[in-house]
């Protein structure tokens, strides 16, 4: 799956982006956001940077690259229901008719984009290349993010893609402490009943057991996904390497080897996460509860 790797975080990503031959800031959408440096793309929007005229504020502009309304739509559906301090908010939403050229050689045509608060912070992906993260660094982000879903599956939505790169760490909001752990990118979110094209498509070396199988997404499949994240926080590599089929098979032949370098509480709460039942997990609430004994 490609998605926003990197949505709504500032970082130093300008070098990495191709560049279109448009001059971004001369484009500004709505008569209020000057587009800045691209922060990331994929296969259904870009993200971009951009300065607020209005307020002065810099924020996360993503711009969906299709006129089809249906993935603007769903996620603005979802967001709509959603507010926590462990989630990238989005600030607002609207329509914008651009140019050819600014649409990589494509017709003039309207395309939706989101409005998003700014991190100023790194994605969790781009941390753990750097290192494993301490463990108390693991159990306030996981903490949060499990929080973060307590909220979600409460509402009827299941995020259906939990992976280092869709974990935005905040340490301006939190200077003296690990930061502040905040969740992004719903556009494959399930919404209640109404799921989102390839349901069960998120990122191949996090899905659980029962999606690898072509089974449904569930609250539980994002516990399991983030019992992976959490493994990977402590051990700096991924629970099941490898190229993505590989990495899906290992999935349907056992758990996830814990090495014994990781402590036994610690051990005890993955094991719990990533049980290859689904009925076997806690849920997001119960999940919280168990991270936070971990700080005692």
């Amino acid at each position: 799956m490609t998605l926003l790797d990197t949505p709504a975080v500032r970082a130093d990503r300008g070098a990495e982006c191709a560049d279109r031959g448009v001059d971004e800031a001369q484009i500004v959408l709505g008569g209020r956001y000057r587009l800045g440096a691209p922060l990331g793309g994929g296969s259904e929007a870009n993200v971009n940077e951009a300065l607020d005229l209005e307020t002065g504020t810099s924020v996360a502009v993503k711009i969906f690259r299709t006129c089809d309304d249906a993935p603007y739509d769903r996620e603005m559906k979802i967001h709509s229901r959603l507010r926590h301090k462990n989630i990238v908010r989005v600030l607002g939403s609207s329509g914008v008719q651009l140019r050819r050229e600014e649409l990589e050689g494509e017709h003039d045509a309207r395309r939706n984009y989101l409005v998003m608060d700014l991190v100023e912070g790194k994605d969790l992906r781009w941390i753990l290349q750097q290192a494993p993260a301490s463990e108390v660094q693991t159990v306030a982000w996981m903490t949060g993010i499990a929080r973060a879903l307590t909220h979600l599956h409460r509402r009827g939505v299941v995020h259906n893609d939990i992976k280092p790169g869709n974990i935005l760490v905040d340490f301006a909001a939190d200077p003296k402490g690990p930061g502040i752990a905040k969740l992004t990118d719903f556009g494959i979110a399930i919404n209640g009943r109404q799921a989102a094209p390839n349901s069960s498509s998120g990122t191949p070396h996090y899905l659980s057991p029962e999606e690898v199988c072509g089974g449904e997404s569930t609250s539980a499949s994002d516990i399991y996904s983030l019992g992976l994240v959490a493994l990977e926080c402590l051990t700096g590599t991924k629970a099941f390497p490898g190229a993505p089929l590989e990495s899906m098979v290992a999935r349907t032949l056992g758990e996830p080897r814990i090495p014994g370098t990781v402590r036994r509480r610690w051990s005890m709460v993955l094991h719990a996460m990533t049980d290859p039942n689904p009925a076997g997990r806690p849920s997001a609430s119960q999940t919280v509860g168990m991270l936070r004994r971990l700080s005692w």
